[in-house]
């Protein structure tokens, strides 16, 4: 018996389905991020004890996450970020490639052929080619967004309806949810304007985005009409308990995995991202880039 833990992304969803479908059919799916993965998989193996093996997938690990699941009796662990474990264990199997998506590395490595493999790669890159994919990129964020308590069941329920039914299927199912999420982002349009702010730092234009809405970082890209080489969306979330900020980046041309890896975060060399659990102030971050871009 096995178990699945995935990125709540497309490209995550994604590549539960391909394990689903064509590789083993898991009794669960749940769903993680490199912050939360150690914390995830000590709470499988808490409410699903019986599970043998376990799949891990579209998510950057460490090595504190590598030893709480050395626990289960195989593990199979396949992401496309970029970041270099150190395995010393004989029933963790880790397959690391640099692709445009973790389904096209679950892919490659299982011989398996599904067009919406393609999907995947366009939609981790920010680059819908289509409709159907904008569609199913924004029903996932759409269930993200409006069912925050049930939020895992709704993306579990999407992987195990898409071995059964295409995507064309599943994006009508849940059209209205899709409609009253790109409504909802629309309203917060304005807002995300007026809060951009453009700095020149040794040559490079920054756009900068503070908001405390849950929105995508795709909608803000979408919304910015000046030119950035560097995008910084900093999300506040201000719980008198527990602030954090959580900062995400995109690039076109530069590598910003250093600014994400400087914060404990990770991703890619175009994209990345990292958590603040400290104090967050915008002049560091500012002053991070000043120095590692001359």
């Amino acid at each position: 018996m096995s178990l699945t833990i995935t990125h709540t992304d497309s490209d995550g969803i994604i590549s539960a389905y391909l394990i689903n479908k064509y590789v083993e059919k898991t009794k669960r799916v749940m769903f993680s991020n490199p912050m939360r993965i150690k914390d995830t998989i000590a709470r499988s193996l808490i409410e699903e004890w019986e599970i043998e093996r376990l799949y891990v997938l579209d998510i950057s690990g460490n090595e504190r996450a590598l030893r709480v699941a050395s626990i289960y009796d195989s593990v199979v662990w396949i992401d496309h970020h970029e970041w270099e474990p150190s395995n010393n264990y004989k029933n963790i199997e880790i397959t690391i490639e640099r692709e445009p998506s973790a389904a096209r590395v679950v892919s490659k490595k299982y011989g398996i052929e599904d067009p919406v493999v393609d999907m995947a790669d366009h939609l981790d890159q920010n680059s819908p080619i289509n409709d159907i994919e904008k569609d199913f990129r924004d029903m996932i964020s759409s269930i993200r967004n409006s069912h925050q308590r049930n939020k895992e069941y709704m993306l579990e329920k999407v992987v195990f309806e898409m071995i059964d039914n295409d995507v064309k299927t599943l994006i009508e199912k849940n059209r209205n949810s899709i409609d009253n999420f790109r409504l909802e982002i629309k309203r917060m349009e304005e807002e995300i304007k007026k809060n951009v702010i453009i700095k020149n730092i040794n040559g490079k234009r920054l756009a900068i985005v503070e908001t405390d809405r849950n929105i995508p970082v795709y909608k803000i890209q979408e919304m910015i009409d000046a030119e950035w080489d560097i995008l910084v969306v900093i999300y506040s979330r201000l719980n008198p308990r527990y602030p954090y900020w959580k900062i995400e980046l995109r690039s076109k041309e530069l590598n910003i995995l250093p600014i994400a890896r400087l914060y404990g975060g990770g991703g890619h060399r175009l994209a990345a991202g990292a958590n603040i659990f400290d104090n967050f102030e915008l002049d560091e971050l500012l002053r991070a880039f000043t120095m590692l871009y001359r």
